[in-house]
């Protein structure tokens, strides 16, 4: 008995650090900004996603779930606010076909569908944003810039059915803090 107490114990150590019973929400781990040799720019990043266990059975139940990317990035100013550049969303849906037991990640900027035979792979496929197009920061103007990352599950995109339930659990509130970094031009 001692021998399983052990087991558990250890056990117990490691999921954390395994990803294991993650709370729920979302973490931006890394974003970037750069440019291309044609002028213009693109964003990487890489973001853990962690739904709540309502959200998956949502999903499994035919509920497509949304998640809005939101950048922000402004010139800064030193003797005024800094000023606002670029303000964009880029959504990402997400929804499990029971029939063909696969899931889907759709990108709405490009329309391109792909499918996953597991959730995992899915997760991490859209974990890894890679050289995604940034439209207006064609004509940045030299100088030092701050910017923003941060996702989030839309609400508003569920059921209207679902959504009084979603507005008041938490379970559905799941988004991430903004991620921030300066870069020059």
């Amino acid at each position: 008995m001692t021998r399983f107490a052990g087991w558990l114990a250890l056990l117990a150590l490691l999921a954390p650090v395994a990803g294991w019973n993650a709370e729920p929400g979302f973490t931006v781990r890394r974003a970037e900004l750069f440019r291309h040799e044609d002028r213009s720019w693109a964003l990487d990043a890489d973001i853990d996603y962690h739904f709540s266990e309502t959200a998956i059975e949502a999903m499994h139940n035919g509920v497509p779930l949304v998640l809005v990317m939101r950048l922000r990035v402004k010139r800064v100013r030193p003797w005024w606010w800094d000023e606002p550049v670029i303000a964009e969303n880029h959504r990402r849906t997400i929804r499990f076909h029971p029939l063909a037991r696969a899931y889907q990640l759709t990108r709405a900027e490009s329309g391109i569908t792909e499918n996953f035979a597991s959730l995992r792979a899915l997760l991490e496929e859209l974990g890894e944003t890679r050289n995604l197009p940034v439209g207006a920061m064609k004509a940045l103007a030299g100088g030092e810039y701050r910017a923003a990352l941060s996702v989030t599950l839309d609400i508003e995109s569920l059921p209207l059915p679902l959504r009084p339930t979603a507005y008041l659990s938490p379970q559905w509130h799941l988004n991430s803090p903004w991620f921030q970094w300066s870069f020059a031009n």
